[in-house]
């Protein structure tokens, strides 16, 4: 539809006011169906409806109860409910519940899905329900009995992925804790690239259902399988992250930040709704970046899939630190960088400058932002390079080609349009010079006008597989 809107209106100022008529439909439509399917499709309350008994035991009233008072409630029947017998119990994990993100539902779906299908695998867990930012954060920093876990489970999105991996770089151990401790993830954020790049990688369709359906049988089965995922060092103006997705400034980091508004109604159609506002609105930016072309210098990524309940994270630590030897501790001390100090720079080493007006600067590390479709469709899991694309504002012909460029995105094409260049890197740095966009760090604003990625040979692990 929007295609034949380009199409037709040639002029820029008919265009932008179709489309923000349309847009204003299409919002008011959304909002009128959710709230006409809310009201038709109320889920019986056990307290009004007693005949009607819950799978975990307890009493969950969800219709005659202010959200505040239903989430207060799944938490007491979470955090009261008794755990499978030790002598019988298959493994451990350590989950972290975001009751906020995305569309609210998260205590809904570990209630009455992922805690009793964990029962049923005798697979016992320790449940954190956050209550704010840096939550997660604080616990996986001073945590110190994480070694009984055979992984950590997330129902929430990228953020607080982000925020629990930045939470284990604050520890001592945190790089032998990195590879052995699983991440798994329930998506019930808004952004789940790390998820939908995994999925992808095992065929995965990816629409909102068979996301979650997979996801939910990944998460809670006992023969579940992780494999690893590349890090990076993260530099800005005032600290040190670990960042696994994407690195963004312009364009689409005021899509991710301005559409946040609309989380809870559109879910991640609000990137597309905000999308088409920005491409109406466009807005250039003034930034020197700076980069390396990526070279493999003798580096051979590889998965290393392991069964996540054969051994606990401490029996693995313990495991690589008898395979490897004291002679190889300091390489778990701090970051192995890609481009060592110690490399000799080549003229194609030399690092490439540009400072002009940017629309655009996204850099991502996997394949996926979302589940639309690949943004990097070449880019895998366990490799450490960035795939760097950026627009000048002197590239573009019209208002049109961005919008364009927007639609492409979910085709697999927006890296082809000729005003899109991209290139892979090993290290990429971004200096803002102007005032008006976010610098964004896996779907998490940061407060800075400086910001250094480089590629590592230091990776985490995630649940992917059953197989």
């Amino acid at each position: 539809m929007f295609i034949i809107v380009f199409t037709i209106y040639e002029n820029y100022s008919k265009c932008c006011s179709s489309l923000l008529t349309i847009f204003s439909l299409t919002i008011n439509r959304k909002l009128t169906n959710r709230s006409m399917q809310g009201s038709s499709s109320s889920k019986k309350c056990p307290i009004c409806h007693p005949d009607d008994q819950h799978e975990m035991g307890g009493t969950i009233c969800c219709c005659c109860r202010s959200d505040a008072e239903e989430q207060e409630q799944l938490t007491s029947v979470i955090l009261s409910r008794e755990p499978p017998p030790q002598e019988q119990c298959r493994g451990t994990l350590l989950v972290f519940i975001n009751p906020h993100s995305g569309k609210g539902k998260s205590l809904e779906t570990f209630a009455h899905t992922v805690g009793p299908k964990l029962d049923r695998s005798l697979i016992r867990y320790e449940v954190v329900v956050t209550t704010g930012p840096n939550h997660a954060r604080n616990v996986l920093m001073t945590k110190t009995d994480l070694g009984k876990f055979n992984g950590v489970l997330i129902l929430s999105g990228d953020g607080l992925v982000f925020e629990a991996l930045n939470g284990i770089l604050c520890r001592d151990d945190a790089f032998r804790i990195f590879p052995t401790l699983p991440i798994g993830i329930v998506p019930s954020g808004s952004g789940n690239g790390l998820l939908c790049s995994v999925l992808s990688k095992y065929g995965t369709k990816m629409n909102e259902k068979s996301v979650m359906d997979r996801a939910l049988e990944i998460a809670t089965s006992p023969n579940a399988k992780a494999e690893t995922v590349a890090l990076y060092s993260v530099k800005t103006d005032s600290q040190t992250y670990a960042a696994f997705l994407s690195i963004g400034w312009g364009l689409m980091a005021d899509i991710d930040i301005e559409s946040e508004k609309w989380r809870k109604s559109l879910g991640h159609h609000r990137f597309t709704a905000m999308g088409f506002i920005r491409s109406c609105n466009l807005r250039s930016y003034k930034g020197r970046l700076t980069y390396r072309l990526y070279k493999p210098k003798g580096f051979k990524p590889a998965s290393n899939p392991f069964n996540i309940y054969e051994k606990t994270t401490q029996q693995r630590i313990d495991e690589s630190k008898e395979n490897e030897g004291d002679t190889l501790d300091s390489k778990f001390k701090t970051w192995t960088l890609h481009d060592s100090d110690t490399d000799t720079i080549s003229s194609e080493d030399e690092e490439i400058v540009i400072e002009d007006d940017f629309i655009n600067m996204y850099a991502v590390t996997l394949s996926h932002i979302a589940a639309d479709g690949p943004f990097a469709p070449s880019a895998k899991l366990e490799d450490n390079r960035i795939h760097l694309s950026y627009i000048l504002w002197k590239d573009i012909g019209t208002r049109v080609d961005i919008a364009k460029y927007l639609l492409a995105i979910e085709h697999e094409t927006h890296l082809d349009l000729p005003f899109v260049k991209r290139v892979e890197v090993s290290s990429m740095k971004l200096e803002v010079l102007s005032d008006g966009s976010f610098v964004v760090l896996d779907g998490e604003v940061v407060e800075t006008k400086t910001i250094e990625v480089s590629s590592t040979r230091n990776n985490i692990c995630v649940f992917s597989s059953t197989a």
